[in-house]
């Protein structure tokens, strides 16, 4: 089991939260935006975390400025295009490849060049298994050695109930595809701890036996109080580093009889 939290750098209170999580040994995992207000005090933080958690890049393509000139994924003030027209441009095929590869690569390079060993790539609101955007990661990651990607499939069709999350649905699998053919990697599933604060129990996500272990990611997104007052979003940080910390969060892992590892184990 990956407990791997997103959005290392976005701000320092989110990075706060986070940083308690991986500290309380049940946070191992999390991604780094390396554009953000937050990115220079994560970078500072991070050489006393390296042996209790790893470290991805957090690919960002709708907040704030990329690090480079893409036309194609700019609006006129120079910052990154909003989510919903990202994905509208993505679908339609008006995206450059060719832009999109220089910024991957310009994001994984920032990380690499603090000095940081990238375990692996996830996306901000999931945006690299957009067509274009995946078919770009999927180019990128071989040149830097990095072997691992997240992918969100649910598993199965039965778990969508939205539109959005039939269309977050149809991209994951397409992007799996993708992956698949450069020999990317990826836990089994991909699982919102805001499922389990609804009462889900992990167990019937575990494969059959005869499959062997297959590393299940948990994704979250903890912060402190401050954290939720200085950018509110769909997530409730503060109730989700809570939650991580509490005995209640550990009586589900240990039910689940799961290992707690990082990424480098996928």
């Amino acid at each position: 089991m990956i407990v791997h939290a997103d959005d290392f750098g976005e701000t320092r209170d989110i990075t706060e939260g986070i940083c308690l999580g991986i500290e309380a040994g049940v946070v191992t995992s999390t991604s780094v935006m390396v554009n953000m207000p937050g990115t220079a005090d994560a970078l500072r933080r991070m050489p006393q975390l390296a042996q209790q958690a790893s470290f991805g890049i957090h690919l960002n393509l709708c907040e704030g400025r990329p690090l480079t000139r893409g036309a194609t994924l700019m609006d006129a003030d120079g910052q990154f295009l909003r989510k919903r027209t990202l994905a509208a441009r993505a679908l339609a095929g008006r995206l450059s490849l060719s832009e999109l590869e220089t910024e991957v690569t310009a994001q994984i390079g920032m990380l690499r060049d603090a000095g940081v060993r990238v375990s692996h790539l996830d996306g901000h609101k999931h945006l690299h298994q957009l067509p274009i955007v995946c078919t770009a990661v999927a180019h990128v990651l071989p040149r830097f050695g990095i072997e691992r990607v997240r992918i969100t499939r649910l598993g199965s069709w039965r778990g969508v109930h939205a539109l959005s999350t039939l269309m977050r649905e149809i991209a994951a699998r397409h992007a799996a595809r993708v992956f698949a053919r450069a020999g990317l990697r990826s836990p089994g599933r991909t699982v919102d701890l805001r499922e389990l604060l609804g009462g889900r129990t992990l167990a019937p996500l575990a494969g059959p036996a005869a499959e062997g272990p297959v590393p299940i990611e948990i994704c979250c997104h903890p912060g402190t109080a401050a954290a939720d007052a200085g950018k509110p979003g769909s997530h409730r940080r503060e109730n989700e580093l809570e939650y991580l910390l509490s005995q209640e969060f550990r009586t589900v892992l240990a039910t689940s009889g799961a290992a707690l590892v990082s990424y480098w184990r996928v």
